[in-house]
């Protein structure tokens, strides 16, 4: 499951890429609806609610959700076009121009709304699922399983590079961090739901 977690998430990167901005950015949110629709292990969707102890699934998850991804991009390069290739570009040169704090904030902020967004259809409300995608696309913030997708379609393109690594490594970290922000800002309120 978290191999189609990562597949998921893929057919989300591709219809942003194919399609761009606002209607794009929400577009693939289908991808994230997928994933918990079909309990889907999303490493973004688990971070912020398993117990401490439980990291090494964690490290599993990521890894199957970047398999996952690769998937994606194998079936992804049948179908680009110019917008893929200009908004990929758009991404990658973002990702490899921020620096190791910027992208660990930034992406902090991916994976409080993640947490967020799963939180609320645990509780029935559907509607930040939808609108939990967009927003931090629109803002520009790195998840961690998106870039992964991003990075191995560049690296099928021919366009792999020595930064990606590290700057996935910093997205994964944030968003870490930043799914369990709601965990522990909220305390025992969100222990109970």
């Amino acid at each position: 499951m978290a191999i189609f977690a990562g597949l998921l998430i893929g057919v989300g990167g591709t219809v942003y890429l194919r399609v761009g901005g606002p209607v794009g950015a929400t577009m693939f949110a289908f991808g994230l609806l997928s994933v918990v629709m079909c309990g889907a292990q999303l490493f973004t969707g688990k971070s912020g609610f398993l117990p401490y102890k439980e990291w090494p699934k964690l490290v599993l998850m990521i890894l199957l959700n970047a398999v996952g991804c690769l998937i994606a991009a194998f079936v992804a390069r049948y179908v680009s076009n110019d917008n893929v290739a200009t908004n990929l570009a758009g991404i990658l040169n973002a990702r490899s121009a921020a620096s190791w704090h910027s992208l660990l904030v930034t992406s902090a902020g991916t994976g409080m709304i993640m947490t967020l967004a799963v939180y609320g259809a645990r509780k029935k409300h559907y509607l930040p699922l939808l609108f939990g995608v967009p927003v931090f696309i629109l803002c520009g913030l790195p998840h961690c399983v998106a870039d992964a997708y991003y990075y191995a379609l560049a690296a099928i393109q021919g366009n792999w590079e020595w930064w990606i690594l590290p700057a996935w490594g910093w997205a994964i970290l944030g968003n870490y961090i930043g799914c369990n922000l709601p965990r522990w800002f909220m305390g025992e309120l969100f222990e109970a739901n």
